[in-house]
C-alpha cells in the first residue's frame, strides 16, 4: 500500500555486508552511537527509555488533543469555515489510515526525535488536496539545488527513490542551524539517555542478585580448581536465595563495590531525567517527578507550559500548515487555521466563572457565547452585548463634563428666573 511505501527503508541491494561488519545506516537505526556509559542511542531507538517516552508522550499528546479549527477573516469578522476540504482533513481524518489525533501525535513524535517530521500532500487531479501521508524522517531529506536555489525532498516510495517539490511536502521542524533541516534532539542528549539506560540496567541485575555487592573471596592457601568450583557453586546459590552456603576451608569475603548511596545513585538518576526533561521543556511534574512541587506552583507551570512549551509548537506548525495547504489567493482572502488552547488555560471553574465575568462586563462576550464555552445552548436574546454605563471614551470626556456641567448650571438659572417672575406677578 502507498503509506507502506512511505515508511520503507532506503537500500541497496548491490551493496553486501553480514553481521560482523554491518553497514553505518544498520548500526544508526537498530544501535545507534555508542555513548560514554557503553550504551547505544539512536533515535530509533530513543523511545525504548522511559525518561525519553514520557516526555515525548507528553508532548504528542498535548499537541494531539487540540483540535484544528480553520477560520475566515472577512471585514473584522471572523467566521469559521469547515467547509474548505483543508478544514476536514485537519479536524477529522488527514487519510484513510489516520484521525486527526493520531497524525498530530506522529508528527509531533518524530519531531521529538529526528528534529523534523514530513507529509506528503496528496492531491487528485483538479490539485485539491484529498491526503496527508506521513513520510519516514529516518529516509528523508531537504535539499537546496545550488543551480537554482529551489528546495526540494528526497525520499523512498515503494522502495522507491522520490523527489519531490518543496510545496508537495508539509515540513515541521525544531532547533534548526540552517532554517532548512531540523537538529535531532537525541543527538543533544545521547550521553544522558546512555547514562539513565546503564543505570537502569546496573539496578535490574543488582535486583536479579538479591541485591548482593560483588566481591572477593579470599583463600590463605593455594586450591585447586574443583574447590574453586564448589566455592562458586555455594556462592551461586547465596545469590540466587536459596539458602545459606557453608565455606570452609578457612575463605573469607571483601567487598569491592561502592554502595549506591556513596555513588549518589538516585540523584544521578534523577539529574539525567531533568536534563532530559529539561531539552523538550517539559515541567518535572508532567513526568510524575513531584519532589518540588506543590499544588500553588503546578497550576502557574501548566499556564507557562502552555504558553513557552506548546505556544511556539503550535505557530510552527500554524504557519507550516497555512503557507502549504492554502492557495496565495485563500490567504488572501482571509483563510487561515489555528489550534483551540482554550481547554488547556480554562483552569478550574472558579477562575472561569471570574473570566467570562470580566469578559461579560466589558463587552467582549455576551451570554450566548460563554454558554457556548461551556458547551451549552443558546438563550434567547443572549446574543445582546452588555457595556458599563460608567465608562467613557477619553477624547469625549472633556465634552461630558462640560455639557454636564452647562446642564447644572441651566438648571439653576431657570429656577431664578422663575422665582423673579413670580416676586414680579406679586
Amino acid at each position: 500500500m502507498f503509506l507502506e511505501g512511505l515508511f520503507s527503508k532506503r537500500s541497496n541491494e548491490s551493496e553486501t555486508w553480514n553481521l560482523a561488519n554491518p553497514p553505518d545506516w544498520i548500526i544508526d537505526m537498530f544501535g545507534g552511537s555508542k555513548t560514554a556509559s557503553g550504551e547505544r542511542v539512536s533515535e530509533s531507538t530513543a523511545l525504548i527509555h522511559p525518561d525519553v517516552y514520557s516526555c515525548v508522550n507528553v508532548l504528542s499528546d498535548d499537541i494531539a488533543k487540540l483540535s484544528v479549527h480553520t477560520f475566515k477573516s472577512r471585514q473584522g469578522d471572523i467566521i469559521s469555515s469547515m467547509k474548505h476540504p483543508v478544514a476536514q482533513l485537519l479536524y477529522l481524518k488527514p487519510n484513510r489510515y489516520m484521525t486527526a489525533f493520531t497524525w498530530k501525535k506522529l508528527m509531533m513524535i518524530h519531531v521529538c526525535l529526528w528534529g523534523n517530521a514530513y507529509s506528503y500532500i496528496k492531491v487528485d487531479k483538479t490539485g485539491e488536496i484529498i491526503a496527508l501521508l506521513p513520510l519516514n524522517p529516518a529516509n528523508t531529506q531537504a535539499y537546496v539545488n545550488p543551480n537554482n536555489g529551489l528546495l526540494w525532498y528526497e525520499t523512498v516510495i515503494n522502495s522507491k527513490s522520490v523527489e519531490l517539490y518543496a510545496d508537495e511536502v508539509l515540513h515541521f521542524k525544531g532547533m534548526t542551524e540552517d532554517g532548512i533541516n531540523g537538529k535531532s534532539p537525541i543527538g543533544v542528549i545521547r550521553e544522558h539517555i546512555g547514562a539513565q539506560s546503564a543505570a537502569t540496567k546496573f539496578n535490574a541485575k543488582l535486583y536479579k542478585n538479591d541485591a548482593t555487592p560483588r566481591g572477593i573471596l579470599k583463600v590463605p592457601t593455594l586450591i585447586d580448581e574443583d574447590a574453586k568450583n564448589r566455592a562458586r557453586d555455594e556462592w551461586e546459590k547465596v545469590n540466587a536465595g536459596r539458602n545459606i552456603a557453608i565455606i570452609d576451608a578457612g575463605l573469607s569475603y571483601e567487598s569491592i563495590s561502592m554502595p549506591l548511596q556513596e555513588a549518589q545513585f538516585v540523584e544521578s538518576m534523577k539529574f539525567n531525567k531533568a536534563q532530559i526533561a529539561s531539552i523538550y521543556k517539559v515541567p518535572l511534574h508532567k513526568i510524575n517527578e513531584l519532589d518540588r512541587a506543590t499544588f500553588n506552583n503546578i497550576e502557574h507551570q501548566s499556564i507557562e507550559y502552555v504558553k513557552n512549551t506548546l505556544h511556539p509548537w503550535l505557530v510552527s506548525f500554524e504557519q507550516e500548515i497555512i503557507t502549504k495547504l492554502f492557495t496565495d489567493g485563500e490567504i488572501n482572502e482571509g483563510f487561515y487555521i489555528k489550534f483551540n488552547v482554550n481547554s488547556e488555560l480554562r483552569g478550574d471553574a472558579k477562575s472561569r466563572a471570574e473570566y467570562y465575568e470580566i469578559m461579560e462586563r466589558i463587552g467582549a462576550l455576551n451570554i450566548n457565547e460563554i454558554r457556548a464555552l461551556e458547551e451549552k445552548n443558546a438563550i434567547e436574546h443572549g446574543d445582546r452585548h452588555l457595556v458599563s454605563l460608567n465608562y467613557t471614551f477619553l477624547d469625549s470626556l472633556e465634552q461630558y463634563q462640560m455639557n454636564k456641567a452647562g446642564s447644572s448650571k441651566g438648571g439653576d438659572g431657570k429656577h431664578e428666573q422663575g422665582s423673579t417672575s413670580s416676586d414680579n406677578e406679586n
